[in-house]
């Protein structure tokens, strides 16, 4: 897979054997009654704040939010800038989340960097989840190279994300809101869309993207008005100068570069176009291989299952595909079902490949009273010889799902 080496990875990873993942126990990050973000400052502390040297753009949102982070990265390295890039999750490897100069931080760097901080902890006492400890350690990279601007993307929320405890961001940006992760976040709109707007800061630009649902944009307005935040628009797609993006391209990524370009604005920055290089976008309506015909989107809400199925309709009409379709315990399963139920499509149901927990019995249920055509159910899918051959898939419900198609494909051919 790229970028990966088993060997390293799991070196790397070695380093945090003793700290909890708090994106397998997200509860226990988000849980207001037992987690505040003042958790953060000693360990900014330990890596010598290097938050206060850097010029962040902080980005939060329930769809898209990736995919944007990428594109303002990008565009700022085509205004010359020098750009450290941090998100999550990753697919194949922990490198993607580390990024400088839209190439992945090599292993050497991330387990030095690692065990240095690792180190510190240990001789300060600090237990902090391994988000925490990421969150951190990519500032310190970025600190230490000198960087001229950091883009910044939440894990869950906002209000309460450890990428939050920055104070000064030069901009923020808020993707589209809807419902993902309900037992965190909370069970409306409402809700949801409070927790994403816990990143505006007093003062600071805030670029808006359009929002599904009106009652998300009037309580982060709300809060805009409060905090005295100037709030911009995206740029009409008319403002995407030709050849820049795909011919073949998700309508849902041209609206997310509209979000960026506008970022460029606020920052008072231009592009020169000539320097600009398309991000890697990994399982964002991502074709690894056109013989076979394979696409992996790492879609895991009802908003995006939606605008994944518009984008294949619009890129590849008229074809058939198999879905593979995996999805974690807790996610809206009914409502990508719904979703799915307007593609041309056969669907083999499986597990994802996580710890996380499988919603396949649930994914069974709905698939069921929602008409899909299952062909299969295979509870342990472990080698691509167990699909079938010669047929356009689509692997898609959760991030550890698109992980399965990158493991069998990449490279296949075409890319």
């Amino acid at each position: 897979m790229r970028g990966y080496r088993e060997d390293a990875e799991r070196a790397f990873f070695s380093l945090f054997q003793h700290y909890y993942d708090s994106e397998r126990d997200a509860k226990r990050q988000h849980d207001p009654a037992n987690y505040s973000l003042a958790r953060m400052l000693p360990l900014a502390a330990l890596a010598g704040n290097p938050e206060g040297s850097l010029k962040i753009v902080h980005v939060a949102g329930t769809k898209g939010k990736g995919s944007t982070s990428h594109y303002i990265s990008s565009l700022l390295s085509a205004c010359g800038q020098r750009v450290g890039l941090f998100t999550s999750p990753h697919l194949a490897t922990v490198r993607e989340r580390f990024q400088i100069d839209n190439q992945l931080v090599s292993y050497e760097t991330l387990t030095a960097a690692g065990q240095e901080f690792c180190e510190k902890l240990a001789a300060a006492g600090l237990e902090p989840s391994l988000f925490e400890i990421f969150t951190v350690l990519a500032l310190k990279i970025f600190a230490e190279e000198g960087l001229d601007w950091v883009v910044l993307e939440t894990g869950i929320g906002g209000r309460l994300d450890a990428t939050n405890y920055i104070s000064s961001p030069q901009c923020t940006v808020i993707t589209p809101v809807s419902y993902d992760h309900l037992a965190l976040l909370g069970s409306s709109i409402e809700a949801i869309a409070g927790e994403k707007a816990g990143i505006l800061k007093r003062g600071c630009p805030l670029v808006l993207a359009e929002q599904p649902f009106s009652a998300a944009e009037e309580v982060i307005m709300a809060r805009a008005r409060c905090l005295e935040v100037p709030v911009y628009r995206p740029l009409p797609v008319q403002n995407i100068p030709g050849g820049i993006l795909p011919s073949v391209c998700a309508p849902f990524l041209r609206s997310n570069f509209t979000v960026a370009l506008q970022v460029m604005n606020v920052l008072g920055l231009h592009p020169v176009w000539e320097r600009f290089r398309l991000p890697e976008l990994r399982a964002r309506c991502e074709t690894i291989s056109t013989e076979p015909l394979v696409v992996l989107d790492a879609a895991h809400n009802a908003d995006s299952m939606q605008k994944l199925v518009a984008a294949l309709q619009e890129l590849y009409p008229g074809i058939h595909f198999t879905v593979v379709l995996g999805m974690v315990q807790g996610k809206d399963v009914a409502g990508m079902v719904e979703a799915l139920k307007k593609l041309d499509a056969d669907y083999i149901l499986t597990n994802p490949h996580t710890s996380k927990g499988s919603a396949l019995k649930e994914l069974q249920e709905h698939a069921a009273k929602a008409g899909l055509k299952v062909n299969a159910i295979l509870e342990n899918l472990q080698d691509k010889s167990q699909l079938p051959a010669e047929t356009p898939l689509l692997f898609t419900g959760s991030f550890f799902t698109a992980c399965i198609g990158e493991k069998f494909f990449e490279g296949a051919g075409g890319r």
